[in-house]
């Protein structure tokens, strides 16, 4: 138990009062005088300091304002190389895995609060990783033979399809609880829609028809994913991500490419005319104090629009970047 100086009664309780006010709680001010806390609310109470919700609301600040300069603190310092990490996609957690393995005396915690709270873009996961490009590509493969009711060809993708894809297909289908007889029927109508491309070389599928079959077969299936693991059929941003459109997988299968959708030529806008939308969007959010999310994007480019300045939309921003973070990413670099 600590003591002080000797002070007057007046002194005292004007410390007391004072210093509860700040944020100091009562146990803490009883040990300093050697009085119990109830003691020393019994003296705030008759003096007229500061109430209890009130001192707590100081106590709340108190930290907030700690942790606050805590996180100015490590982004002032690594605020910079982890903005360069994001830019290579690395989640958030990974990155903050690199940065403790090369400076050992970061607080983890602290380095993971800091950077969730900071206007850094990472990577929410690395599923676009996931599979290999030709997974992808079989992905459009069976809902383009789906959508045109092709009985599955087991003999012919027997003989056509590559060993490392029909196993990474199983791989990937069987962490999603898929039977064996649904991994031989998706194989055989990859098979069927190859085959039938072979006759019919202007068969096709858009987009939308891909992502709305994927949704439907995904669920119909029993596809959807446990924890950590990602359903098979990619989604349309994955397949455009990878190849870099639409059209630009079609082409790249030797599958006939769609007249619906925008190619990449950008009609409407220019490229520059994106990069300006997401980046003044960005310098919107920032001065608004709020994440830049793709939500937030649709509601600014409708307050835009009704000023008369007109934007591309939220999904045609994903569609020419790959992804909204991929857009944010591009427009901080």
């Amino acid at each position: 138990m600590t003591t002080t100086p000797e002070l007057s009664r007046e002194q005292r309780d004007a410390a007391m009062v004072e210093r509860y006010s700040d944020g100091e709680t009562l146990d803490a001010i009883g040990q300093t005088f050697g009085i119990t806390r109830e003691r020393v609310r019994q003296i705030i109470a008759k003096v007229g300091g500061t109430s209890a919700e009130e001192s707590r609301k100081n106590r709340t600040a108190v930290r907030e304002a700690a942790r606050k300069a805590a996180h100015d603190a490590f982004l002032a310092e690594y605020g910079d190389l982890a903005r360069q990490i994001a830019k290579r996609g690395v989640t958030r957690s990974d990155a903050v895995l690199k940065l403790q393995a090369l400076y050992p005396a970061i607080d983890v915690d602290l380095a993971e609060d800091a950077l969730r709270e900071s206007s850094i873009v990472f990577d929410k996961s690395q599923i676009d990783d996931i599979f290999s490009k030709e997974a992808v590509a079989a992905g459009v493969w069976y809902l383009l033979g789906s959508d045109h009711r092709l009985a599955p060809d087991r003999s012919w993708a027997a003989v056509n399809l590559d060993l490392s894809l029909i196993g990474e297909l199983r791989a990937a289908l069987g962490s999603a609880e898929a039977t064996l007889d649904d991994v031989a029927t998706i194989l055989g109508v990859i098979g069927a829609a190859q085959k039938h491309l072979a006759n019919n070389p202007t068969s096709s599928i858009t987009g939308k028809r891909y992502q709305e079959l994927r949704e439907d077969l995904v669920v119909a299936l029993g596809l959807v994913s446990r924890q950590g693991a990602f359903p098979w059929p990619p989604t349309r941003q994955t397949v455009t991500k990878r190849f870099g459109g639409w059209n630009e997988a079609l082409e790249a299968m030797g599958v006939g490419t769609t007249t619906q959708g925008r190619p990449t030529g950008l009609l409407k806008f220019t490229r520059e005319d994106y990069d300006d939308a997401v980046r003044d969007f960005c310098f919107y959010a920032s001065a608004a104090e709020v994440n830049a999310t793709y939500a937030g994007y649709d509601v600014w480019v409708k307050e835009e629009i009704a000023e008369g300045r007109e934007r591309p939309s939220g999904a045609s921003v994903r569609n020419i970047y790959g992804t909204w973070m991929d857009a944010v990413r591009w427009v901080q670099e």
